[in-house]
């Protein structure tokens, strides 16, 4: 009986330990690059699951920032958080800056660049 209970055990936690590799494998990176044609995100929407990560990167020579902080606004809006979570932001962004954020709660987060705001340069990250 013994030799049972420890195939049960071992498989049992074989099972537990592919499930949760499966959740981690199921994680994706998406990026969102500055357009060195002009102050955007690109894309300015994109759609992500829950546990993934979104990684901007500064492909112009020109300072950005991707801010998720209503505060920091210029404009009432183009900034948006889902209830309870914290604002946050990338701080200055040089050529070739990387920078990145796992969202994990779903909902609608609208963001700007703070230092290009006034020529329009807001994305939407939606999470599901």
């Amino acid at each position: 009986m013994q030799p049972i209970r420890r195939r049960t055990f071992v498989g049992g936690a074989a099972a537990v330990a592919a499930l949760a590799s499966a959740g981690r494998a199921a994680a994706k990176t998406h990026t969102v690059t500055m357009d060195p044609a002009g102050s955007k995100f690109t894309p300015d929407t994109i759609t992500v699951r829950r546990g993934d990560t979104v990684e901007w990167e500064n492909t112009t020579s020109v300072l950005h920032s991707v801010t998720f902080d209503p505060a920091k606004s210029k404009v009432a809006g183009n900034v948006e958080l889902p209830a309870g979570v914290a604002a946050f932001d990338s701080g200055p962004m040089r050529r070739e800056a990387k920078w990145s954020h796992v969202f994990e709660t779903p909902g609608v987060y609208r963001y700007i660049c703070r230092y290009h705001e006034n020529m329009r340069m807001v994305g939407t990250v939606v999470v599901k």
